[in-house]
């Protein structure tokens, strides 16, 4: 009996660390920086506090400028992270970047966001 018992709770036990382990990481088609097509590219992200609109400029196939200030995120969390987080993505070329700490929600919805414009730019 303590052998079925043993061998039933290893089982759970597997089958619950694997559901827990799947990846929530979206797939993106998204082509090198250097190579997207100019253009401003537009979507909508949802916020902590509602959707707001993203707009990803690309200039000779590098991003220029990422405006996404028509938000309803609290400015002193949110807003700062929005701020943060489009000069990093400007820098580094990509949608791919840390979340800000404490803005998780906002920070995820303005790289989603983003990543669908560049997916619309490749």
């Amino acid at each position: 009996m303590k052998i079925k018992l043993t061998v039933i709770l290893g089982v759970l036990i597997v089958l619950g660390l694997t559901a827990c382990g799947g990846s929530s990481q979206k797939e993106y088609n998204i082509s090198e920086a250097g190579t997207w097509a100019d253009g401003i590219y537009s979507t909508t992200a949802e916020g902590k506090n509602g959707s707001f609109d993203v707009a990803v400029t690309i200039e000779d196939g590098y991003i220029t400028n990422i405006n996404a200030e028509d938000n309803r995120e609290t400015e002193d969390i949110g807003g700062a992270a929005i701020e943060e987080l489009t000069e990093k993505m400007t820098q580094e070329q990509t949608y791919d970047v840390d979340a800000v700490s404490g803005a998780t929600v906002t920070s995820e919805a303005l790289k989603e966001a983003a990543a669908r414009c560049l997916e619309l730019a490749s």
